[in-house]
């Protein structure tokens, strides 16, 4: 992204502004930035350094140069920082700009791109002390700061040893079947040139920041915005009764409400109660404080098993705490049981898990009066804009032909971002203030608000004949699908077709039930409740064993499903499970 960053008295209100050199240009800050990475993006528009934990330092996306050392800028006071020589990417050489972009680029050490401009910062600070002589297993230490979520870090070393040796390598754009291209946009994400949507600047942007429910499980009994709306820079706070059209959303079922109204519940603790919308993000949170809500706390309902068997609804406008049941069965399972030489009964329980993409989401939704009549233009990270459109449409009350929707390429993913997050919201003030409104969540925010993988506890019974073939296989799973829906019901019916794992059992008799409690929402997330299942066949399999005496290795390969044979919930496999027995 381009830079505004222009040269600023330093006498002019030197109380109440820090004075800094940014890339060879003095210039001075308002001293109420929170840290460093916030002077630098929001007052002087400089983004190559990446906002994905603020204020932790965890994750090195804000990396730069502090008097030539790597220092993560989230966690540096503009008063420690003051007089100080700050170098982002945008103010090194075009020597070593494209010395990276074109390794990074060759080598593949890149895939959402977010962590890599601050690794970039990094590696040049590592090879401004050490040059050539800089050792691939020192720069794999220094990269125990920097968190890569999606590509690994061995094609990024490969990156670094390449710029410091002053290697080249050659960059295939272009090519067939097998051969290795470089990534679309690869140079430009490696030097954070290629935005994100929170390094998006539009003229009139406003900044929404969303108030969070302080109970997973109560009665809203009053939000009073008053005492928000005299915040400075604060121009509009909107809930629930300000939206137009429809309250729900979802991929699926309709049942996750965009904001919790006075009068309704919340579910979980991602609950959205008002939109803040101010000047500036620092203006937006800090009122976000300023809005009062009334609750009556109710205990929340946890405990999955539990959920199932009580008539006390978990979650708002639901008529049951079942969200679904995915069953099947084949052949005579409890005679296969009873007549079986060897039984191994487990009980498996996996956690709920964090996508930990590294880009938190954000949302820019901009009006557009170009055609005469009046439409709305949402750049989204999600993963399914079709049906962010659809959603917000409906939560809008207008045709779906008046919004469209831009995916802009995300900083990760990983089924983290099919559900709609702040989509809705951004949305919404947009099309009610008449202006652009960027809505971006903290890292804390998108924990709360983004569906995890369900942790799903699974009761395996498997039997076997005296020489490990295996007999029957009985399953009772009960998944965690949170509050609303999400795809939870397709996660729980993927783990109860792949109970089997890629093994062949003529009996079998699985149920899986995906249930709501106030828990995070869950729902996709790579492998899709077949990860679950796996886990759970593949260690009964191993008790199996032990009790027949064999091998771990000898009973998968007695029982692997080939071509021809019925696998799993019925289907009759062809050549396209070969790789299980090459495995």
């Amino acid at each position: 992204m381009t830079s505004h960053l222009t040269a600023t008295s330093t006498s002019e209100h030197s109380d109440e502004r820090v004075a800094l050199t940014v890339n060879g240009i003095a210039v001075t800050v308002r001293n109420d930035h929170p840290h460093l990475l916030a002077a630098l993006r929001e007052e002087l528009d400089i983004t190559s350094p990446k906002d994905g934990c603020s204020p932790t330092g965890q994750c090195g996306c804000c990396t730069v140069l502090v008097d030539g050392k790597a220092i993560v800028s989230c966690q540096q006071s503009l008063e420690k920082v003051s007089g100080a020589q700050i170098t982002t990417l945008e103010g090194v050489s075009q020597t070593e700009r494209d010395a990276f972009a074109n390794a990074f680029a060759a080598c593949g050490g890149l895939q959402c791109g977010f962590c890599i401009p601050g690794i970039v910062v990094r590696a040049k600070a590592q090879i401004d002390k050490k040059g050539a002589d800089l050792k691939r297993e020192d720069m794999a230490r220094h990269l125990g700061a920097h968190l890569c979520r999606c590509t690994g870090y061995v094609k990024i070393l490969d990156a670094i040893e390449t710029v410091a040796k002053s290697q080249t390598r050659e960059m295939i754009t272009t090519g067939g079947l097998g051969v290795r291209v470089m990534k679309l946009e690869a140079e430009a994400l490696a030097l954070g040139d290629r935005g994100y949507i929170d390094d998006m600047r539009v003229n009139g942007m406003l900044h929404a920041a969303l108030v969070f429910t302080e109970h997973a499980r109560a009665d809203v009994l009053g939000i009073d915005v008053s005492a928000a709306l005299n915040q400075p820079g604060v121009k509009a706070v909107f809930t629930a009764a300000d939206i137009p059209g429809e309250l729900m959303m979802g991929i699926i079922y309709k049942d996750w409400p965009v904001m919790i109204p006075v009068g309704g519940r919340t579910s979980y603790a991602g609950d959205v109660l008002a939109i803040v919308v101010a000047d500036s993000r620092m203006n937006s949170r800090n009122a976000t404080a300023a809005v009062k809500v009334t609750y009556n706390p109710l205990s929340p309902i946890t405990n999955a098993r539990k959920a199932i068997e009580t008539n006390d609804l978990a979650v708002w406008k639901t008529e049951t705490n079942i969200l679904s049941k995915s069953m099947y069965k084949r052949g005579d399972c409890d005679t296969a049981i009873a007549s079986s030489a060897f039984i191994a009964r487990e009980k498996f329980v996996t956690q709920r898990i964090e996508h930990a993409f590294l880009e938190p989401e954000s949302t820019l939704a901009v009006p557009d009066f170009s055609s005469g009549s009046k439409r709305l233009h949402v750049y989204s990270g999600g993963q399914g804009v079709w049906d962010d459109r659809n959603d917000i449409a409906r939560m809008l009350a207008i045709d779906n032909s008046q919004i469209t929707v831009t995916l802009v390429t995300n900083g990760g993913a990983f089924g983290g971002k099919e559900d709609m997050s702040n989509q809705a919201h951004a949305s919404l003030a947009a099309w009610l203030l008449d202006l652009p409104v960027k809505c971006t969540l903290t890292r804390e925010e998108s924990f709360l608000m983004h569906a995890k993988r369900h942790p799903i506890e699974m009761d395996y019974e498997l039997a076997c004949d005296k020489n490990g073939k295996l007999t029957a296989l009985r399953v009772r799973a009960i998944g965690d699908s949170g509050a609303y829906a999400s795809v939870g019901m397709k996660v729980l019916e993927r783990m109860a077709g792949h109970a089997s794992g890629p093994y062949q059992v003529a009996n079998i008799d699985v149920e899986a039930i995906a249930a709501r409690t106030n828990n995070p929402v869950c729902g996709a997330f790579r492998g899709f409740g077949a990860n679950q299942a796996q886990f759970a066949m593949e260690g009964v399999l191993d008790r199996l064993a032990e009790k027949v005496g064999i091998s771990g290795w000898e009973i998968r390969s007695r029982n692997v499903i080939k071509p021809g044979m019925v696998w799993g919930p019925g289907q009759i496999m062809d050549d396209g499970c070969l790789g299980a027995e090459l495995c």
